[in-house]
């Protein structure tokens, strides 16, 4: 639906302080074995990545769909290989990425291969939990106002995401005894970027309206805008394969964070005229969460800061900005 690879990037590229022996670039490519090209593919991704054959050399090759694996800026000293990939991976652009899809190129992982490995480990241990799948709207699972049902979620309240369905993600054993008092928020995303985010972690923001960190809200309605999640219109193919009913999609992030980590309850940053969600004031609508210093904070880990427990996702007919809930959207 994307129409563009996953790109996955390991954190220690934007430490200046780590020295990087050895760097990877691993391609999913969803092609063939016996079709595939090696020398064709490698002029094209060098083309489209703005590198040249002699900055790269294979490591290996997996058949069946096919993973190739290259070792990259092999011949520069470790300061320079990372600031060489850091500058590849921000100059990305969304053209760039069409293209690379144009060579049916799935996945793209650019760092360390033992941060490649660790990562791999967490997202091996990753799982569906659907048996708190949930669909919230008229007729299905719902309720008016702030949830009181006896569970600590930190004191902050959590109000009914009506029209969205959420697919819970299996985080560990005794939830909620664990994550205890850690309240509920939304980060909105566009589809690539979420993909990326829930394989390797998200990159806080640098500089915005209420500072560094992780922007997140206790508001779906806020997190929804297609300023922070991205609108999606279905193709007919898709509609047939993946959802029954609707033209347009969107998707959401659920997440869990601790009041403690939550460093700043700040006003709406999109110059809303008009009340978003009645049940959140504008002037504490847009929370940041607090990631101590990390570059990248990894949403699989259960000692994260905050972490992701599903994915909600809304399906409708007429375009989401007609929604009653989206009228502040121009207003």
């Amino acid at each position: 639906m994307t129409k563009r690879p996953l790109i996955s990037v390991s954190d220690e590229i934007f430490d200046r302080n780590v020295a990087i022996e050895s760097l990877i670039l691993k391609f999913g490519i969803d092609e063939d074995c016996h079709q595939f090209r090696l020398q064709t593919f490698l002029n094209n991704v060098c083309s489209i990545l703005n590198i040249t054959m002699h900055d790269i050399s294979i490591n290996n090759i997996q058949y069946g769909s096919t993973i190739l694996e290259t070792e990259i800026f092999g011949k520069l000293e470790s300061k320079d290989k990372a600031l060489k990939i850091r500058v590849m991976y921000e100059s990305l652009t969304d053209k760039m990425q069409e293209e690379l899809a144009k060579l049916n190129v799935f996945f793209v992982y650019m760092g360390s291969i033992e941060a490649f490995a660790k990562q791999q480990n967490y997202r091996s241990e990753i799982k569906l939990n659907p048996q708190f799948n949930r669909t919230y709207g008229p007729g299905h699972t719902y309720w008016i106002g702030a949830l009181n049902d006896g569970r600590d979620r930190g004191g902050k309240p959590y109000y009914c995401p009506v029209g969205w369905q959420r697919n819970s993600l299996y985080i560990t054993d005794k939830f909620r005894a664990r994550f205890k008092g850690w309240c509920i928020c939304y980060h909105g995303t566009k589809f690539n970027f979420g993909l990326a985010i829930l394989l390797s972690g998200l990159k806080p923001a640098d500089c915005t309206a209420h500072g560094e960190g992780i922007y997140a809200s206790p508001s779906i309605i806020y997190a929804c805008h297609p300023r922070y999640a991205e609108i999606k219109e279905i193709e007919p193919t898709h509609q047939n394969e993946y959802f029954k009913n609707g033209k347009y999609v969107q998707f959401v992030l659920e997440c869990r964070v601790h009041p403690s980590n939550i460093k700043v309850i700040g006003r709406e940053t999109l110059g809303a005229r008009t009340t978003i969600d009645s049940n959140v004031s504008n002037e504490e609508i847009a929370w940041v969460i607090e990631t101590n210093a990390k570059k990248i904070v990894d949403f699989n880990d259960v000692d994260a800061e905050m972490i992701c427990t599903g994915i909600m996702i809304r399906v409708t007919e007429q375009h989401p900005q007609s929604l009653p809930d989206s009228k502040w959207w121009s207003g």
